[in-house]
């Protein structure tokens, strides 16, 4: 179904249920649960499907080891049977992983209080995972400089097969029923009717400008890192509200003898920094910085480019320089506090917890926090809120989903893996633009230096192809679309560059 079909059905469907405002990973994965029981649902995304946090994450789902160090018990259980639920509920979206954690402890009794620890996060998972063990020599050995590594300690977790934004977009594109719409780039803004007990909201068409004016029983925030502000724009307290913190990975060309995922202890801040391997390349990070603002959370910074690659030398036998970085994720994670919070702490002393708050007299869900290993932990939270208000009034699913129908691919030069085609993502994947394709529908962005664009524009020519496709053979459309991909491309990966030209980043891998 294209966009234009979803935004022609407001014509008929005026009424739902619930509206969830935010299309990332929470917000996709409630509109899921919603969706499978009969809940007329309309999901609001302000921009691109998953286009905040949660396309720039590790892609792991874990159960949150790092927390034992604050004795946040609690967290660490039930992330780990999130984990393993969506392990054995969505095995194609993911596969298990093993991790190794680098020890570089000469004191035998540090090694093995570390493995100890590793023995009890596997009981907290009532050993569904595999159990951990130590290897003294393997493959990604060769790769560190000497006294780097004295074994490695192995437990599992998984990994998401393809990446976090088409994670996110299998959640929506599972659901197809009559009274079910996913929007993106769309803006609302609208009231609550104390009288008729109803939210009157009116969508615009970000891309078009077109109005539509729709009724909802209930309304769910999912905006994640905007949620304060979305609840200010309506009139809604709560009891939490979000710090934030920056978390930034370079992809870097990934080695051959790359092949599992390495965990480094960063010992002055008792936190780890990750080596993953990620088809072509691999990702180094993340960083953890406390920051006040949206804007400053999404913006990579030199200096957070530096610290990664300085954490990496002093790792690695062969050197990378800034030259070598094939692209850069950066996100913001939703810690949540109480609202009175003014601590200044390290945001990873900070509980990874989730909120589900409910307004006191209106019918009104924000939610709060949030992981990948959480998001059906947190929709069925809110499930269990919303059926108290509101009964559903929606029809089975009829038809065949478009997550579920043979997905036409095609091939983008030195990427070994198919991709999904450019014209298919625009008529079932409510592609628009080609940051939209290139970022959230495939890894070409991810996996191929200066967004795409490659080696001193080498790819330019190809790129254009592409957004002639997205523009539907529209050629001034199409130029628009390139142009505005260059210029974002040229501005966000600025921090790489110290002249104001697009240098020769290509990694060597990808060449």
């Amino acid at each position: 179904m294209t966009r234009q079909q979803q935004w022609e059905r407001l014509q008929e469907e005026v009424d739902f249920d619930v509206a969830i405002l935010g299309g990332g990973v929470n917000g996709a994965c409630l509109y899921d649960t919603l969706c499978r029981h009969r809940y007329k649902v309309l999901l609001i995304e302000h921009g691109d499907f998953a286009s905040g946090s949660s396309q720039s994450s590790g892609m792991m789902v874990w159960g949150g080891l790092l927390y034992l160090k604050n004795f946040d018990f609690s967290t660490v259980l039930q992330l780990s049977r999130d984990r393993d639920r969506m392990i054995a509920q969505k095995a194609g979206w993911m596969k298990p992983t093993m991790m190794r954690l680098i020890s570089s402890a000469k004191d035998r009794r540090a090694a093995w209080w570390l493995y100890s620890g590793l023995w009890f996060y596997w009981l907290m998972g009532l050993g569904r995972r595999h159990r951990p063990y130590i290897e003294a020599a393997f493959p990604e050995m060769a790769m560190l400089r000497p006294g780097v590594a004295q074994k490695s300690l192995c437990y599992e977790e998984a990994f998401l097969n393809e990446s976090d934004a088409r994670f996110v977009f299998r959640w929506i594109a599972a659901q197809r029923a009559p009274g079910q719409i996913a929007l993106n780039y769309c803006r609302t803004r609208g009231s609550y009717a104390a009288k008729e007990k109803r939210w009157y909201l009116e969508l615009t068409d970000a891309l078009s400008a077109s109005t539509h004016k729709i009724r909802a029983a209930m309304v769910v925030n999912c905006a994640g890192v905007w949620t304060d502000r979305v609840n200010a724009e309506f009139g809604i307290d709560s009891p939490f509200r979000h710090v934030l913190s920056k978390g930034v990975y370079l992809g870097l060309p990934r080695s051959g003898e790359h092949h599992s995922s390495l965990f480094f202890e960063l010992n002055d801040q008792d936190d780890v920094i990750t080596h993953v391997p990620w088809g072509p390349i691999a990702l180094w990070g993340p960083t953890e910085t406390p920051v006040q603002s949206i804007e400053e959370g999404f913006s990579t910074t030199r200096e957070d480019i530096d610290f990664l690659l300085e954490q990496y030398a002093l790792r690695y036998r062969e050197p990378i320089g800034i030259g070598d970085v094939v692209s850069v994720r950066c996100g913001i994670r939703p810690l949540v506090v109480d609202k009175s919070y003014t601590l200044d702490c390290y945001p990873l002393d900070l509980s990874r917890r989730q909120e589900i708050v409910q307004h006191h007299d209106k019918p009104w869900i924000s939610c709060y926090g949030g992981k990948l290993t959480g998001c059906m932990h947190m929709a069925e939270m809110a499930l269990q809120r919303i059926k108290r208000l509101v009964a559903p009034t929606g029809e089975a699913r009829n038809g065949v989903p478009d997550g579920e129908m043979h997905v036409r691919q095609t091939r983008f030069p030195c990427i070994d893996q198919q991709v999904v085609s450019p014209a298919w993502s625009v008529e079932h994947e409510q592609c628009c633009t080609l940051e939209d394709y290139l970022r959230r529908r495939t890894n070409i962005a991810q996996w191929t230096a200066c967004g795409g664009l490659g080696k001193n524009d080498v790819y330019a020519r190809i790129l254009r192809d592409i957004a002639l496709e997205i523009a539907g053979g529209e050629a001034q459309r199409a130029a628009r679309l390139f142009d505005d991909y260059r210029k974002k491309m040229m501005n966000s990966l600025s921090p790489l560059f110290t002249e104001s030209k697009l240098p020769e980043t290509v990694s060597r891998h990808i060449q």
